[in-house]
């Protein structure tokens, strides 16, 4: 449901006039294909908000992190070597969203 409660907000902040797009279903259908594929949240949200402009994107994928606590955002400080728990987590679950 954190999916569908992240697009709800957007939406209604777009209405409300505090951004400049909107989350559309067939998008977040879009998403959910994509984790499918990927078995990663939030790099199904990062590829499926690419077409926003930067400051778009980042609003929208800090927005979700902030909804679903089982994800974080990317930090620079992560080397690549490591491996999150919440992923883990999310792989071992399966659940979408």
């Amino acid at each position: 449901m954190n999916l569908v409660d992240w697009a709800d907000l957007i939406r209604k902040t777009f209405y409300d006039g505090g951004v400049d797009e909107i989350i559309a279903t067939r998008r977040l259908v879009h998403i959910v294909h994509a984790f499918a594929i990927f078995k990663d949240r939030m790099k199904a949200i990062a590829m499926c908000v690419a077409r926003f402009d930067d400051q778009t994107k980042d609003t929208f994928m800090d927005l979700y992190s902030k909804l679903d606590e089982k994800v974080s955002m990317p930090s620079d400080e992560t080397e690549e070597g490591e491996t999150s728990e919440t992923t883990e987590e999310a792989e071992e679950t399966h659940q979408p969203f």
